[in-house]
């Protein structure tokens, strides 16, 4: 065996976690690009209360850990707005209970750090497929040296 062929053959095993890792990467950006699409308007808190008021809401979801509300109009349109009082939540509240809207409302109250969502769960099972694949391709290069 020549020394070309033997650093070739070296090199070849290294090739494919690298794309792996790398494919799992772009994956993962693609996922989050997606999943993090933000396509409401930013608006002020007294405007939303105004079209809640006026019942010009379709829907509306409250999301008390974020302390941000979101809402679309009858005509479609998607807003947004962010408070700094706890209490506002409530106020929020209270004024979607009277005005019903059509497609209804949703309240999103936080919750604790141990209760992971599916896209958690999902991306932690991914870091420790890529860890554990990784160490076994490294551990099989040391040995081969």
């Amino acid at each position: 065996m020549t020394e070309a062929s033997a650093s070739r053959s070296r090199k070849r095993p290294l090739r494919k976690p690298v794309l792996l890792v790398l494919a799992v990467v772009i994956v993962l950006l693609a996922a989050l690009a997606l999943f993090n699409r933000d396509d409401y308007a930013q608006a002020d808190l007294p405007f939303i209360a105004k079209q809640i008021q006026e019942h010009k809401v379709w829907s509306a979801t409250v999301r008390d850990k974020e302390q941000r509300i979101e809402i679309t109009t009858i005509d479609g349109k998607r807003f947004q707005a962010e408070w700094e009082k706890p209490d506002k939540a409530r106020e929020l509240t209270d004024a979607l209970r009277k005005a019903e809207p059509k497609n209804g409302y949703t309240i999103e109250v936080s919750t604790t750090w141990i209760l992971l969502g599916p896209f958690e769960i999902f991306v932690g099972a991914v870091l420790v497929a890529v860890l554990v694949a990784v160490s076994r391709r490294l551990r099989r290069f040391q040995k081969d040296r």
